[in-house]
């Protein structure tokens, strides 16, 4: 069924447009970054090895754009939507990173992160800026692990006062398959995360408990191990949305279709990726098209440590 402009004005139609294509943008980096976290805290590789970096990267500068077209949509322009900076020791270990995701040079995010001698990062400290000037109050994380490296406790604080706990639990193999997170002074109960794993360590299934809802979501690989199937469903066991993914030789998306099912409505979008990269393997440019059409550029500078 076709989506219906029937009661919406022009403007309220492009507005939901375009929140809907945020909203796939944001997909992405939600798909990445649950990647990332789950492999962290089970594989034990290093930051740069989760992010899929090749060679010993010293750091990483990325921006990010936002196709856009005016004189009626004849003439493409880019606009800077947000920057990354990220610096890695010679182990991997992300040690500084600064975004920038508000179009301005002035407002930024910070984050430092110290480890112990067995690697293991120990505290991380999140500072803001705007207008270029410190604004915000100190937002401290710090980790506790067990005998055999793996996090067992991750607490929040802000100004000194522990707000906030993670704790996680693991299987035989050293695979993260529980998290509990509860917030102090705060009536809510915990919210629990249940990680159903194959027999080569990818989660299968994932199951979230909270006083707002139950859910989950269902994920399939192919015999690389990257996810190529996500489905999630809502409170009621209701199939809500998902994404089919498909990667290069380098294990790279190269294609994602979302779809969404509304009350009355579904709607299918397709995401693809083209790539540049450099002599190390490394894509240094990144360009997704939705449904046919540039929406989105990433570029990347990536620096090496010498040999």
């Amino acid at each position: 069924m076709p989506y219906s402009r029937i009661g919406k004005s022009l403007l309220e139609f492009n507005l939901e447009i375009m929140q809907r294509k945020i909203l796939l943008i944001i997909s992405i980096f939600v798909f990445i970054t649950f990647s990332q976290t789950t492999n962290a805290q089970s594989k034990k590789k290093s930051d740069a090895e989760i992010e899929g970096l090749k060679g010993e990267v010293m750091s990483v500068n990325e921006k990010y754009y936002i196709e856009k077209r005016i004189f009626f949509g004849l003439i493409p322009i880019k606009e800077e939507s947000s920057y990354e900076h990220k610096i890695y020791n010679k182990k991997g270990k992300l040690v500084f990173e600064k975004d920038i995701s508000d179009f301005r040079e002035d407002n930024w995010n910070i984050s430092y992160y110290k480890y112990d001698n067995r690697g293991n990062c120990i505290e991380q400290i999140d500072s803001n800026y705007e207008d270029g000037s410190y604004y915000s109050r100190l937002w401290q994380y710090t980790f506790n692990y067990d005998e055999k490296g793996n996090i067992i406790e991750k607490y929040v604080s802000l100004d000194g006062k522990h707000i906030e706990k993670y704790s996680f639990k693991y299987d035989n193999n050293g695979d993260y398959i529980e998290k509990i997170s509860s917030k102090f002074d705060d009536e809510i109960p915990p919210i629990k995360e249940i990680l159903i794993r194959d027999n080569k360590g990818n989660i299968i299934e994932r199951k979230e408990y909270s006083y707002f809802g139950n859910h989950r979501y269902v994920f399939k690989y192919d015999d690389k191990g990257n996810k190529i199937k996500e489905a999630f469903y809502n409170q009621g066991d209701t199939l809500s949305s998902g994404s089919l993914f498909d990667y290069n030789e380098k294990n790279d998306i190269i294609e994602q279709i979302d779809f969404f099912i509304y009350e009355i409505d579904t709607e299918n979008n397709t995401l693809k990726f083209k790539y540049k990269y450099d002599s190390k393997g490394n894509w240094i440019k990144q360009i997704v098209y939705i449904n046919g059409s540039i929406e989105f550029i990433a570029k990347r500078k990536i620096e090496y440590y010498k040999d």
